[in-house]
């Protein structure tokens, strides 16, 4: 594999959160993840003066709502971290999220759109207690498919991080209700990816990213990543990663993929679902 143009690589999965609750899930992390080091700190000019160094030179930067009440107040907060680092060396993609218990989850997404600026959606199932198809998403789920919105989705409610085959039935069900939402399976539904490739090739708007978790690359035949390389996104999970960029370059040079997938997967993927997006 080919080294990638520098600074030209898209992390599709980044967390930049709020200090205090960056230093709540770190705490968390140093409670039940205790195998393995994070290599990242928490201050953002930091993570993404280190990103930048390995190649990286854009981030979606994804924050998640454990309850109902609080999505607007992270969504601003998306806002600001955008606003601070832009016309730095790494663009920094806004991420919105919400929660099925708000009292207008598309309101609380059409608000994050349109006075924020926020570009991707990030549900985080098992911190919020609740299915990708719970009944109060699908006012978001119609917008997100009328807008073009990118969804970024952590399936499984493990505490490891880890998906179960089981709960992609969610995304499934989702992508037969509204074909047209993009939908990206996170952590490519690790450690259940094949079952999640399965999604990926059976819906044209699931895509997935190769986020690890922790520290366990998304292991998958190089085969389907080659066949399905137009429809997967790479991802580090800084700052609650215990492996580093260059670690997960070299991960994926060992599918040996062509070239085309390969800028695809670092990058192509990424901006063009960016460029999809409706007004």
């Amino acid at each position: 594999m080919s080294s990638p143009p520098y600074n030209s690589i898209v992390d599709a999965h980044v967390h930049l959160l709020p200090g205090r609750l960056a230093i709540k899930v770190r705490e968390f992390f140093d409670r039940h993840i205790s195998w393995g080091r994070l290599v990242f700190p928490l201050d953002h000019a930091t993570i993404l003066d280190m990103l930048h160094t390995d190649g990286i030179g854009m981030v979606w930067s994804l924050p998640y709502a454990h309850k109902g009440g609080v999505a607007s107040g992270m969504n601003a907060s998306s806002a600001a971290t955008v606003a601070e680092f832009r016309g730095g060396p790494v663009e920094v993609v806004g991420g919105a999220t919400v929660h099925p218990q708000d009292d207008d989850p598309a309101g609380v997404v059409r608000e994050a759109l349109d006075l924020h600026g926020l570009r991707v959606l990030k549900l985080h199932c098992s911190v919020g207690n609740f299915q990708a198809d719970d009944p109060a998403l699908m006012p978001v789920w119609s917008l997100v498919a009328h807008r073009q919105m990118p969804v970024v989705i952590h399936v499984g409610h493990a505490v490891s991080g880890h998906s179960e085959a089981d709960e992609l039935a969610a995304i499934e069900r989702v992508a037969q209700t509204f074909p047209q939402a993009p939908v990206i399976i996170a952590h490519c539904g690790h450690h259940s990816g094949n079952a999640a490739l399965d999604l990926v090739e059976k819906y044209p708007a699931v895509y997935a990213d190769l986020t690890p978790v922790v520290f366990e690359p998304v292991n998958l035949p190089a085969e389907r990543v080659q066949a399905l390389s137009a429809k997967l996104l790479f991802g580090s999970d800084a700052p609650n990663a215990a492996l580093t960029i260059r670690q997960l370059l070299d991960h994926l040079k060992s599918w040996n993929l062509t070239p085309e997938a390969e800028e695809a997967i670092l990058g192509g993927n990424a901006r063009k679902l960016l460029k999809g997006q409706r007004p």
